[in-house]
């Protein structure tokens, strides 16, 4: 999969932007401030439906405007149109013409990555952070996950509510469907965990020579209990709280070196490489499943690497075989050589020009 026509219209400093990329490589150019970063965040829109850079659409819209666009038309196995426009606020997406429902729906036709100068987020951040980033694999990977996820989620707020409801400590009604729903969608992640690991092992390698990094699934409740046990053990703290305290939405991929949490122990650079290292992962188990490559966005690659880093990392984006866009504000922070099937842009105030 990939994108081989690219218009935005009215995205932040970007008045008007048609792009043909390459299939494979797609280095983009420019000072900060010139709009190579909203390039990315135009296609992550088309992607995921949301931006890495707001949760407020209205605030990508260019100044004056009072809407923006992007199109995009994807290459074979599924060759369509896609599309958003964000106006007054609100966000609405198009495939091949026909408007969506849910925008949802955008993460099947064109599935990416990204990997931004703070990547080192997905090891420091939030538990909620790696979840999403687990849940984003198995989406892609797992066909039962979708309806699984979504059982759990509606189980669990019907919970939440009758404990918030409940002043007695008599169990709600729903703890059963949480319990079962749960054990299906903690099965799911420690699966996909297991999977993460394996692979993660593999490109850490190559990217760094850190030891003893690994990837610890914590399931969100006691391990010598069932789900079930747990619920009904925090039942009258639950109710005291207003919330439930076990469950898969409590879970977390821990990352620790040598039994030490990761961000206590690594340089912001190494964890960084960590980050790579764990999407780079991800990016492998979607295209042994799927037999196709998704998308891959780096902005400011060579933020926090030195230049031999920088070229393994290249090398690997490569070796996936898919299409990658990545920016620089120069070129020559880019080892590239022996990179075929690349093309180059460079961005200056927000206008967008193809180099030969």
């Amino acid at each position: 999969m990939s994108l081989t026509y690219l218009e935005i219209t009215d995205l932040r400093n970007l008045p008007k932007v048609v792009m043909e990329p390459s299939p494979r490589f797609n280095i983009i150019i420019g000072a900060n401030g010139s709009g190579k970063t909203s390039l990315l965040e135009a296609i992550y829109l088309l992607g995921r439906g949301r931006s890495f850079r707001t949760a407020y659409g209205r605030r990508a819209v260019r100044e004056g405007q009072t809407a923006l666009t992007v199109f995009g038309r994807t290459s074979a196995p599924a060759v369509t149109t896609v599309g958003i426009q964000i106006k007054n606020g609100a966000l609405r997406a198009k495939i091949g013409g026909e408007w969506l429902k849910k925008v949802s729906e955008l993460a099947s036709v064109l599935p990416l990555l990204f990997i931004s100068p703070d990547a080192d987020k997905l090891i420091k951040g939030s538990p909620r952070q790696r979840r999403r980033f687990l849940d984003w694999g198995l989406f892609h990977v797992e066909p039962s996950f979708l309806g699984v996820w979504q059982r759990y989620n509606r189980a669990l707020l019907q919970h939440n509510a009758e404990i918030q409801q409940s002043s007695s400590g008599r169990g709600s009604p729903w703890a059963a469907q949480l319990a079962e729903a749960g054990i299906q969608l903690h099965q799911l992640r420690q699966q996909y965990a297991l999977a993460i690991q394996a692979q993660f092992d593999q490109y850490l390698t190559l990217l760094s020579p850190i030891s003893g990094v690994d990837c610890q699934y914590q399931a969100g409740w006691p391990a010598e209990m069932t789900l079930a046990e747990a619920l009904d053990k925090g039942r009258e703290r639950d109710r005291r709280m207003g919330f439930t305290q076990n469950g898969p939405h409590r879970a977390e991929l821990a990352l620790r070196v040598n039994g030490r949490p990761a961000e206590q122990f690594l340089s912001g650079g190494q964890q960084k490489l960590v980050a790579c290292a764990l999407l780079l992962a991800q990016a492998a188990i979607y295209r042994a499943h799927s037999g196709d490559a998704c998308l891959l966005l780096v902005d400011d690659l060579p933020a926090e690497l030195d230049p031999r880093h920088r070229r393994t990392l290249l090398e690997l984006l490569y070796q996936l075989g898919g299409q990658v866009f990545i920016t620089a504000t120069d070129s020559t922070q880019l080892p590239l050589e022996g990179l075929d099937l690349m093309q180059m842009f460079h961005v200056e105030h927000g206008v967008l020009q193809t180099l030969k």
